[in-house]
């Protein structure tokens, strides 16, 4: 592919971070039920026990509202690859084999996380390679960019050199153009199975860091897998 808050945690607390787990033998983090607030902070009531509400707080619920713009946008790609004429010939459903797809992620109003339109890749090339992708951001801008999604035909869950260069050079930009040292972005990857369908979504991050820190090597570990039926806060 081409192209601070405050603690609020207390010890002891366990911290959700997004809606992902590192070991297939994990289950996937789980929202607990509603609980009743104070209407003023994001405190718990005294008398109230149980696990916390990752959507209760900016800090975690930014993360768990990224994870399911990412795993949302499996569907995207399938139907856009329905409108680019891209049918498995034995099952006839929209396959995501003949090449990759990809769309921008950006923060919207109250830590929601929402995807722009999905932009196709070039078809596979005559030797049988992916064809090049470029993500067409277009309307997200820099002061509100949060990462990317895109789906890798070969089954393929880390990024390429190409797309952590592309990932990071916009990451950069964003801290650069915007001051936003503090916060961090997302890479996501989902993977293709032998039927053209989407398998798996894997989740990498950057920052927080300053503008001018070094960049991270390419992770050559494979990332946290993400819930592919993960829901939004709201």
């Amino acid at each position: 592919m081409a192209d601070t808050e405050p603690p609020i945690d207390e010890p002891g607390d366990i911290t959700v971070i997004g809606q992902r787990r590192s070991d297939p033998s994990e289950p996937f983090p789980h929202r607990p039920e509603p609980v009743v607030w104070d209407g003023q902070h994001d405190e718990r009531l005294p008398d109230f026990e149980g696990p916390p509400d990752p959507c209760a707080r900016p800090t975690t619920a930014l993360p768990w509202n990224a994870d399911a713009a990412g795993a949302a946008s499996a569907s995207e790609f399938l139907s856009e690859a329905a409108e680019a004429g891209d049918t498995n010939p034995q099952t006839g459903l929209p396959t995501l084999s003949n090449r990759e797809f990809g769309r921008g992620l950006a923060r919207g109003p109250n830590n929601s996380v929402w995807g722009n339109a999905v932009t196709p890749g070039l078809d596979r090339n005559p030797d049988g390679s992916t064809g090049e992708l470029t993500i067409n951001f277009d309307p997200i801008t820099l002061d509100i960019y949060l990462g990317d999604v895109h789906s890798h035909p070969n089954g393929n869950p880390e990024p390429s050199q190409t797309d952590w260069e592309f990932f990071l050079r916009n990451n950069r930009l964003a801290r650069e153009n915007y001051g936003r040292t503090s916060e961090t972005f997302y890479l996501y990857i989902v993977t293709v199975d032998a039927n053209g369908q989407p398998d798996k979504i894997y989740v990498y991050e950057d920052g927080p860091r300053a503008a001018d820190s070094p960049d991270p090597p390419r992770p050559t570990e494979t990332g946290q897998e993400v819930n592919p039926d993960a829901q939004p806060c709201s």
